[in-house]
């Protein structure tokens, strides 16, 4: 078995608008340009590219697209809302919820994902003045005084500056347009994990959005979807920089040519009217040469390296990066990563991962056949992990009485969660089909942390639709879905029932942990 190990990854109000615009484009015409004729494709390109909304930057801002070469977009969610019912909405200033770097890389056959902390330290600079302190949100806000298209100019300016990385296009995509996307595109089945539950009220602290989700794998539908990834008020800024990229790896993978090609000039118009970008029709083949591999390809990503999260300036709170933090943060961007190591390679992690990579070598050694000794795989404790709770155990045996298909239980938990809850869930297939579900929730951090775990009676659930590997341990066949070098999801099929642990968001558990666990969850008998 292979070991993955990576350090965990990391908005003003709405940070929901985010990867939509580049990555849809590849959902768009990426795969399926082959099948079109050329008039076709020229008015797709001038749909999804129209001249109204193209962002002229200044000469050297942005870099050509050059076949075959790596190529880094900046891809902004803005919270613009010129055409909103609400006074208020338009004239307040937009804001940028969201600064993410997406790296597309061919000949490392990867796609790299960073997200930059909103609340960055910097100095932004605007025609001859020098704001500081500012963070790095704000370059939006100031550079939107020249225009529909001057805040995103002035952040891509303060990126380049800050992070010395040359920028090859800018997508920016809106709050509406997030919605209408989510629509044309017939929303995503999503793993939601936990309770989300929020009615708002006027009471000081409680005036926040309404969300009301259910823990548990579900179809999310236009303001569903846009409340998920916009939540922020029991989360920190990684949490919800997790979550978003969580829901757009999910929409990626759900997105095909099948169920595109009869609606893609529609979908292609709404995308058109959603975002803005520096892009022009021409350029659209290059771009889906580029973003097509990508479909099939895991999103690594890329955590910011920071000095502190809570840096007090002039009353003000800022995230704060040393010269070093960036030029780590910018060198393993523009690296090939972190690989799958082959079994029995020699673990190359700190300290306080030895133990994991230890025991999930020794279980991959198991799952081959090889015989060793009761004393030879290091204890479950050896990972922190122990017996779970037994009342924990009495609620999901009570659930299980009403959930018709076999419900497993792991017998093991991290010793620093919680379990919070369990219940059975109901929902319709892509073809209108029931299915039942069932989930068990743990609380792995105070803020954000939870892991599940799931089954339900669909066995070629999205979920598991682009697994990067499959492993045979003890007399299970598992699904792998990563994160670059660190599992994701852990399934398995038990007859035409699927099973999984979804790690927490920020992937807090060990790969070591998610192996245990999983081969720790048995049916009740």
């Amino acid at each position: 078995m292979s070991d993955y190990e990576r350090p965990s990854r990391p908005w003003l109000r709405t940070w929901a608008r985010v990867l939509i615009g580049g990555l849809l484009i590849a959902a768009l015409a990426g795969t399926a340009t082959a099948t079109l004729a050329l008039n076709k494709i020229e008015k797709i390109a001038h749909n999804i590219f129209p001249e109204a909304n193209r962002i002229r930057v200044a000469k050297g801002v942005v870099a050509p697209l050059y076949e075959g070469r790596p190529q880094t977009i900046l891809l902004i969610g803005s919270d613009k809302r010129i055409g909103s019912k609400d006074a208020f909405d338009r004239q307040d200033p937009p804001h940028s919820d969201t600064l993410l770097l997406v790296r597309l890389d061919p000949k490392q056959g990867q796609t790299s994902v960073l997200s930059i902390p909103r609340d960055l330290l910097v100095h932004i600079e605007h025609h001859g003045q020098v704001f500081y302190p500012e963070k790095i949100n704000a370059a939006y806000t100031i550079g939107s005084e020249d225009g529909k298209t001057g805040g995103a100019k002035l952040a891509a300016e303060t990126i380049e500056k800050l992070l010395k990385i040359k920028l090859n296009g800018i997508v920016d995509v809106t709050f509406k347009g997030f919605i209408d996307v989510v629509d044309a595109l017939g929303c995503v089945y999503v793993n939601i994990d936990h309770r989300y539950w929020h009615t708002s009220s006027e009471l000081p602290g409680e005036n926040y959005s309404s969300i009301h989700l259910a823990s548990g794998y579900q179809k999310l539908c236009y303001e569903n979807a846009l409340s998920y990834v916009r939540y922020r008020h029991t989360d920190s800024d990684f949490v919800r920089v997790a979550r978003q990229q969580d829901f757009i790896r999910q929409l990626r993978e759900q997105v095909s040519l099948d169920n595109l090609l009869g609606r893609i000039e529609h979908v292609s118009k709404v995308v058109g009217k959603a975002v803005i970008s520096t892009f022009r029709p021409s350029q659209l083949i290059e771009l889906t040469k580029l973003i097509a591999f990508s479909q099939k390809k895991p999103l690594r990503q890329v955590k910011f390296q920071f000095s502190s999260d809570n840096t007090e300036i002039e009353g003000g709170d800022y995230v704060t990066a040393t010269e070093e933090n960036i030029r780590e943060t910018v060198h393993e961007f523009l690296s090939s990563g972190e690989k799958v190591k082959p079994e029995g390679a020699s673990a190359s992690h700190p300290t306080s991962h030895r133990a994991s990579h230890k025991a999930s070598h020794h279980a991959g050694h198991s799952a081959h056949g090889k015989k060793r000794g009761k004393s030879s795989a290091p204890p479950p404790s050896a990972v922190g992990l122990y017996p779970t709770s037994e009342s924990f155990r009495t609620d999901a045996v009570r659930m299980a009485t009403n959930v018709p298909f076999p419900v497993v239980f792991p017998s093991l938990q991290t010793g620093a969660s919680i379990p919070v809850e369990v219940h059975r869930y109901k929902l319709k297939d892509r073809q209108g089909h029931l299915r039942h579900g069932f989930i068990e929730v743990f609380q792995q951090s105070p803020i954000g942390g939870y892991y599940d775990v799931e089954g339900i009676t669909w066995p070629n659930a999205p979920l598991i639709s682009h697994a990067s590997q499959t492993e045979n341990i003890g007399k299970r066949h598992y699904i792998l879905v990563d994160d670059g070098p660190h599992i994701h999801v852990i399934a398995w099929r038990e007859g035409k029932d699927l099973y999984w642990v979804n790690n927490t968001l920020l992937e807090e558990l060990t790969n070591a942990q998610m192996i245990y666990i999983a081969q720790s969850a048995k049916p009740f008998k």
